[in-house]
């Protein structure tokens, strides 16, 4: 019997009781997938291997998706807690809304884009209760970038202990400048 005993820790000390990565994609499929018109509100599953959807303070904010029109600079976002995370309780909601005055802002912060409509998320003073089992996926749509303008940050407002804001650093598209063009000052 202690022989038994014996096999059997040292078993269980041979097994790993890590617990897997989080977010590690099961397959190659599950990586963020390259603007297609097909996938305007499906989830893109992070990480993203190719960069510049950026990164928030905040772990329940994901930016899934960056677009430019002829009109508008158009961010595609997600809002939902972890549920892998240690703290995650189904019970419970936010009050969640989006402020009007947002802006996008060039990395050199020489030049601002204005908030001009929204998609899925109602702005301030209104707002939507979101459960804590629930995602909610909506549109940004801003002034279009300036060509030549391809890294820049979502600023929505300044957080503090009682608020997070939808601010979003490190964002990046390729919007190269017209060869004819000037770039703007």
């Amino acid at each position: 019997m202690k022989a038994l005993v014996a096999l059997a820790l040292l078993v269980s000390a041979c097994t790993s009781n890590r617990l897997p990565k989080v977010n590690a994609p099961a397959d190659g499929a599950e990586y963020y997938l390259p603007s297609q018109p097909t996938y305007a509100l499906q989830s893109r599953i992070l990480p993203d291997p190719h960069g510049g959807l950026g990164h928030s303070q905040d772990p329940d904010i994901k930016v899934t998706d960056i677009r430019l029109t002829a009109t508008y600079t158009v961010l595609y976002l997600t809002y939902g807690k972890d549920k892998s995370d240690r703290n995650f309780s189904y019970m419970g909601s936010s009050s969640i809304s989006f402020n009007p005055k947002a802006v996008l802002a060039s990395s050199d912060g020489k030049r601002t884009y204005a908030l001009l409509k929204t998609e899925g998320i109602p702005t301030s003073p209104q707002t939507a209760e979101i459960k804590n089992d629930e995602r909610l996926q909506f549109i940004l749509y801003f002034e279009r970038l300036d060509k030549g303008v391809e890294s820049f940050d979502l600023f929505e407002c300044k957080s503090d202990n009682e608020n997070s804001c939808f601010n979003v650093a490190g964002m990046t598209i390729q919007n190269p400048v017209d060869s004819g063009a000037q770039p703007p000052k």
